[in-house]
């Protein structure tokens, strides 16, 4: 009976090892015929060639799962609170860990983790939410990898991990994640080249245009302009605030820049009328510093001289104007010669017909200083050798001319 036993015994164990043997051998089979099952891997980084910029998780591939990442909401963080080291929700629970960013450049956040697209699908690579520059501050929200899922400044998205730190770690966390900024608060704001009310205007920003602050002053406080570099703002056409580093969005960053670009287009407007403005006041004053030189009354000759002096005075510097007969402003021709001489108190009349044959006729061969000549439509002023001074025509400045430049139809003398 004992002896059976042990058959028994030994015919169910060789029967397990067949089937043991079978059974492996039938999976190695259907191992090679049937798809395997794919396994859920650990979160790791890899790198797959061609599926764009940065590292994707090996997670989010394959043909039944979803490529991106959901955002957390930024109005999931509206009721929450923080502190420097950790985010808050109502309840008082941790959503997050506050980081810094302490690398050089800015740092784009993406709408989803860039590379990581459906392959077989083809799908687009990541957009561009906002940027980060060097010390901003973010609510790490979830680790992926080497990537972070972070909220700043109401954006929402993901950061290549790299060169963020704990903002308790931070050693300049204090002092370096506050940034001062000036705000416009007034349309057709001036940024001048330097701090002086007479600098150059290199760029004129509407109202709401966010500046960072580079150096506070008592009037004017040094800015810096995104494609532009450094400007000088007047402070009381901004509001000052010291606010931390956050991330800043697209539309934000594409506000600043624009009204920048388009600000140095109309500084150059400005400053050109600002020139010819300052200009004209230089040139209304240097000819009000024009004084006749009182002569010898009693001398003919000094006075044609000094008349004819006199009118040489507003080269290059009178404006032609059509009727004027101000010394300080502007002349036509005969009012031009009827002003030189009425500054001397000599009175000779107004237009260019009456001046022409208004005084005592005069030959070509007996000309002196100070004697008018006639031309159809015009009057000049003799001064000597073949010259004349005149006022010519609309755009351009007294100057000097040929006594022959036109046909010359008669020539008064006033003083005799």
């Amino acid at each position: 009976m004992k002896r059976n036993n042990k058959k028994r015994i030994y015919r169910a164990i060789a029967c397990l090892v067949i089937a043991v043997i079978v059974g492996i051998s039938i999976g190695a089979i259907a191992g090679l015929a049937l798809p395997k099952t794919k396994a859920e891997p650990a979160l790791e980084e890899v790198s797959l060639p061609g599926a764009g910029a940065g590292g994707v998780l090996q997670d989010f591939l394959g043909a039944t799962q979803e490529s991106s990442v959901d955002l957390l909401s930024t109005t999931a963080l509206g009721a929450g609170f923080e502190n420097n080291n950790e985010y808050y929700d109502a309840d008082g629970s941790s959503l997050g860990k506050r980081i810094v960013y302490t690398g050089k450049k800015n740092i784009n956040v993406y709408n989803k983790i860039p590379g990581n697209e459906r392959i077989e699908r083809g799908d687009s690579l990541a957009t561009i939410n906002g940027r980060m520059e060097p010390f901003s501050v973010a609510t790490l929200i979830k680790e992926w990898g080497s990537w972070y899922q972070i909220v700043s400044n109401d954006i929402s998205g993901f950061v290549n991990g790299t060169d963020f730190v704990l903002a308790k770690d931070a050693e300049a966390f204090d002092k370096s994640t506050y940034q001062e900024v000036a705000t416009t608060n007034t349309d057709d704001v001036y940024i001048r080249e330097s701090e002086d009310v007479v600098s150059t205007i290199i760029c004129v920003l509407p109202k709401g245009i966010s500046l960072p602050v580079l150096e506070y002053g008592g009037e004017y406080s040094k800015v810096y302009l995104t494609g532009l570099g450094e400007g000088w703002i007047y402070n009381t056409e901004a509001d000052f605030s010291n606010a931390r580093k956050q991330a800043k969005s697209v539309k934000e960053e594409s506000e600043v820049t624009n009204a920048v670009a388009n600000g140095i287009d109309e500084a150059a407007e400005v400053e050109a009328a600002l020139q010819a403005e300052m200009k004209g006041l230089a040139r209304s004053y240097a000819l009000a510093q024009i004084q006749p030189a009182p002569p010898d009354s009693s001398d003919t000759a000094a006075l044609r001289s000094a008349v004819a002096n006199y009118a040489q005075e507003f080269v290059g510097i009178l404006p032609y104007v059509w009727g004027g007969s101000d010394l300080t402003s502007g002349v036509d021709c005969s009012g031009f010669t009827s002003a030189v001489y009425a500054a001397y108190g000599i009175g000779i009349p107004r237009t260019s017909g009456d001046q022409a044959y208004g005084g005592i006729p005069v030959s070509m061969d007996d000309l002196r200083p100070g004697d008018i000549i006639g031309y159809p439509g015009h009057v000049a002023m003799y001064i000597g050798g073949d010259t004349v001074v005149h006022a010519p025509t609309e755009g351009r400045c007294v100057e000097y001319g040929n006594l022959y430049m036109m046909e010359i139809i008669n020539v008064s003398r006033y003083i005799n």
